[in-house]
């Protein structure tokens, strides 16, 4: 998020015999306050599907997955002083996401199950309470239970009364969210960390999305269906009406104590394409640093910030960085030529910022976001 892998061997007179059985997923399998899990994400799978269902299977992702990215979840008090605290005052946990998230998703842990109780993020300077009201796993799981849930809220809003053209207050994208969840499978599962194998419960789930975005007319307040003529003017932000998607997750659960994640997590389409995996590295540790890794060979810390950020890389050679607001505003634009610059962020506001990395010929090398909170 094991006992001993539930298959043994017995060895008799007349041969060699081999038995499974099915675990039972509890609440004290599952990852709690002080552990960090090392997840590592293969962002283009070769070769990698979800496999087949049913009981007593193997899943072997042992020499299939690569390590693109590496990050660290960390799971904490929520009470410690996190972000949106106040919003969530019943919950038991708080996730902080990944640098690349910029969020703080809280939860609750119980003999029922894992739940996310919501989620808070800055936007444009401001915190923002995200309504993600759902079910992770439910307690006990085994072969074929099963559950459904919706939720339904803004994800995302901005002020757009500074642009004359559209007479509006503000913009905001709201989602309905529609979740089915199915244990559809148990057996063996192994990864370049759980080898030669953990015993598993595999998770189906399946979550249709309703994206809708609205704008709220200046002249009189009332929320409407963003118009035709409202997008022509912010085609830069890519924005659309009404946008329907379905995620498809996979995920292999354990009872084996030195895991207590998901062992191995794949997004994949209806065809059984798989569009990334992310599979635990190692055995979750306490209180140890965050590790931010990628391809790129670029790191921003601190993230978050207050005063200044450093960024390190090996992307050097007079390229230039870029710093843009959630609008995609640029805010400042600097040189650089070695592998190392610090940058005073103390005239921004509180929010979340993007960065690039740009050559001299103003391509983009790298991309990535960071926290001002002060």
């Amino acid at each position: 998020m094991k006992k001993i892998l539930l298959s043994f061997v017995m060895l008799s007179s007349i041969g060699i015999y081999s038995t499974q059985a099915q675990i039972t997923l509890n609440s004290n399998h599952i990852v709690g306050i002080g552990d960090n899990v090392e997840q590592a994400r293969d962002t283009i799978p070769t070769g990698v599907s979800i496999g087949n269902g049913g009981a007593a299977q193997t899943w072997n992702f042992s020499t299939v997955l690569d390590e693109d990215q590496l990050d660290t979840l960390k799971f904490r008090n929520p009470a410690s002083g996190y972000p949106g605290f106040a919003s969530f005052p019943l919950s038991n946990m708080v996730l902080e996401q990944p640098v690349q998230d910029s969020m703080w998703m809280y939860l609750t842990k119980n003999a029922a199950g894992l739940f996310v109780d919501g989620a808070a993020q800055y936007q444009q300077g401001n915190l923002v309470i995200l309504p993600i009201v759902t079910t992770i796993i439910t307690f006990p799981s085994t072969m074929n239970t099963n559950f459904a849930g919706s939720w339904n809220g803004t994800l995302f809003g901005f002020d757009v009364s500074a642009i004359p053209l559209l007479g509006l207050d503000s913009i905001k994208i709201t989602r309905q969210a529609d979740l089915t969840s199915n244990i559809d499978g148990w057996g063996t599962v192994s990864t370049p960390f759980a080898n030669p194998g953990f015993p598993a419960l595999r998770q189906i789930v399946i979550e249709e999305n309703i994206d809708t975005t609205w704008e709220k007319s200046t002249a009189t307040g009332i929320w409407s269906i963003i118009s035709p003529a409202t997008l022509a003017v912010l085609g830069s932000f890519g924005l659309t009406d009404i946008a329907y998607d379905t995620t498809r997750t996979a995920r292999w659960w354990t009872d084996d104590p030195s895991s207590k994640f998901p062992v191995v997590e794949m997004d994949y389409e209806a065809n059984g394409t798989v569009n990334s995996v992310d599979w635990q590295k190692s055995s979750p540790t306490v209180g140890v640093t965050e590790q931010t890794n990628t391809v790129s060979g670029v790191v921003l810390y601190p993230n978050t910030a207050a005063s200044e950020i450093t960024i390190e890389t090996s992307l050097t050679g007079n390229n230039s960085i870029e710093i843009l607001d959630v609008t995609g505003k640029l805010i400042s634009e600097n040189n650089y030529d070695t592998n190392k610059i610090t940058l005073s962020i103390s005239d921004l506001s509180n929010g979340i910022y993007f960065y690039n990395i740009n050559d001299i010929k103003g391509n983009v090398l790298y991309s990535n976001k960071f926290i001002v909170a002060k």
